[in-house]
């Protein structure tokens, strides 16, 4: 495999069929990644764009002679299928840790089965506070960048060598963090979780807001989840997973104005339920204070308000439940559709 170059994802024309698109989608370059519209090369699909690309490496594609590599974005999953094409024999070596590394960043979602899950978790938790300090974290480009395809590419540049520094390094060789503190402190916490197979729902409950390395750590089965937290504080979130392609069978996502609603006519607080559309990446249904951010929302729970509710834990709960059985009961789980299909689905069972 040749020497590769990074470039901005803008410059893909200057270079035709000659450029690899990790973890997004560009008709004129050669994808690996799980986003919609991405064809997924034989042999090669995968929960997460980074195992996509270990994939292409074992099976030793073609397309990888290829010169150029890019992304119009910068995240975990992204980063690190970047950096195996630039390191393919150290990534082949580290093929389980790369993959625990990709589904925590991207999903949250910890594997406790894995022997590498603690320098995973660790090493993500380095990446992220690496990006904020010396960068700007997630949904947080400067405005001064005209786009996030263009403010990433600084970011790649530097990772590309800095990670490479870490990935060989014992895990207490490995720069702690106050992440991966409060991570370690929350995972550490009493709390009662439970997996609605039926309709993929996982239910967390816990004393206090937590991260969200904690609070999805075992949702893997699940697509939604949902937080329940003393004084009668929630909040309901649609996953990633249901965003990107994935090898999980799953729902559709459907819109959650219609359960807003019937939170809203017996939530007494003075508060209003609220949700972004089901194509947002990850939308979260949550009573209405201070208008958050994408930035904001993508941050964990522990770092933003959630406003009490009047409403019982037992009734919050049982609420949501019934939507979710009562909207699925129609429809059957499978491979992600494309938003024209998901949005024909959402007219026949909501107008």
């Amino acid at each position: 495999m040749q020497n590769k170059k990074f470039i901005p994802f803008y410059d893909i024309r200057k270079y035709p069929d000659d450029v690899l698109v990790v973890d997004a989608h560009h008709p004129e370059a050669f994808d690996l990644s799980h986003w919609r519209g991405a064809a997924v090369p034989d042999n090669c699909e995968a929960d997460t764009s980074t195992e996509v690309v270990l994939k292409a490496i074992k099976n030793n594609l073609a397309e990888l002679s290829r010169t150029y590599v890019t992304n119009n974005h910068y995240d975990i999953d992204g980063f690190l299928g970047v950096w195996a094409l630039f390191n393919p024999d150290i990534a082949i070596q580290r093929y389980d840790l790369l993959v625990e590394m990709a589904q925590i960043g991207d999903f949250r979602e910890i594997n406790f089965e894995n022997p590498n899950w603690k320098k995973a978790l660790k090493l993500v938790c380095w990446l992220n506070e690496e990006e904020a300090q010396l960068f700007y974290p997630p949904f947080g480009a400067p405005e001064i960048a005209e786009k996030e395809m263009e403010a990433s590419v600084p970011k790649y540049l530097h990772f590309l060598e800095a990670f490479t520094e870490q990935i060989n390094l014992v895990i207490d060789e490995i720069p702690s963090t106050e992440e991966y503190e409060i991570v370690s402190e929350h995972l550490n916490k009493k709390i009662n979780k439970e997996t609605l197979s039926d309709i993929r729902l996982h239910i967390v409950q816990a004393e206090q807001p937590l991260h969200y390395y904690a609070l999805y750590s075992e949702s893997s089965s699940s697509d939604i989840v949902m937080s329940i937290y003393s004084n009668n504080r929630y909040e309901l979130e649609f996953k990633y997973t249901t965003w990107v392609n994935t090898t999980r069978m799953h729902y559709p996502r459907i819109g959650l104005d219609k359960l807003c609603d019937q939170l809203n006519a017996v939530e007494t607080s003075g508060k209003k339920w609220e949700a972004e559309h089901f194509t947002d990446t990850a939308p979260i249904l949550r009573l209405k204070g201070k208008k958050l951010s994408k930035k904001e929302r993508f941050q964990s729970p522990c770092f933003r308000p959630i406003y009490p509710s009047s409403i019982k834990a037992d009734e919050f709960k049982n609420i949501c439940i019934e939507y979710f059985q009562h909207y699925y009961k129609g429809l059957e789980k499978g491979e992600t559709l494309d938003w024209k299909e998901v949005r024909r689905i959402n007219r026949e069972l909501f107008e």
